[in-house]
């Protein structure tokens, strides 16, 4: 199985993803996320797990397969529309096609999710944070072929982020939360660069995962 990437304590072992002192700190450094059961319901590292847990007022959200069911409690508790996706009002650098029709979205999971809910073929573009150009062609939720082969996509929300002190947190509030960080890295390398940059808690996930998240959200 491929192996995420997270910000971990600079004492992390590279081979299981402990620090020395058994503490699960983030001081951006990275491992790999080695896991034996399928990445979305693997437990996320701590910080992780109580920033989005935070976010959403609750103590921790431990799995990314939680933070999908959460995300679908807010569309009603079904499978997310196409209407839910988040659809971006001018063009971007991240965008789907489908029979020569584009779609622009704030970032590029979308377009896998989009894929996923018509059941047809898309072919997605995307740039890394360092301006390299990713694309991929999904079909359902069946298959992500991505160029180059070696790329992985974040996820993550900001460290400071707070919920809206009036109500809970809307789709909206998500995406304002979630996208900056969810992009596309030609590598795992850049991926931990661009980590080391920003404000947020992430991990790495290869880009199979990208459409098992894909089917939890749509079925």
């Amino acid at each position: 199985m491929s192996d995420p990437t997270t910000n971990v304590d600079a004492t992390a072992c590279s081979c299981c993803g402990e620090s020395d002192d058994g503490n699960d700190t983030n001081e951006r450094f990275h491992y790999r996320w080695g896991t034996e059961s399928p990445t979305i319901d693997a437990t996320l590292p701590a910080e992780v797990r109580t920033t989005l847990g935070r976010f959403l007022g609750e103590d921790s959200i431990e799995t990314l397969g939680d933070w999908i069911e959460e995300c679908r409690r807010r569309t009603g508790g079904g499978p997310i529309a196409v209407e839910d996706l988040c659809y971006a009002s001018e063009e971007t650098s991240h965008w789907g096609e489908i029979e020569g029709e584009r779609h622009h979205f704030r970032c590029f999971y979308d377009a896998v999710v989009l894929s996923a809910l018509v059941d047809e073929p898309v072919d997605i573009h995307t740039e890394s944070p360092d301006g390299t150009i990713i694309e991929a062609h999904a079909v359902g939720s069946d298959e992500l072929s991505v160029t180059p082969e070696t790329a992985v996509f974040s996820f993550g929300i900001g460290q400071d982020v707070e919920p809206p002190s009036d109500v809970a947190p809307g789709l909206e509030d998500v995406y304002s939360a979630v996208c900056p960080y969810v992009r596309a890295f030609p590598n795992r390398e850049a991926y931990e660069r661009w980590a080391k940059t920003v404000p947020a808690v992430t991990v790495a996930l290869p880009p199979e995962e990208a459409t098992e998240m894909a089917v939890r959200l749509v079925e």
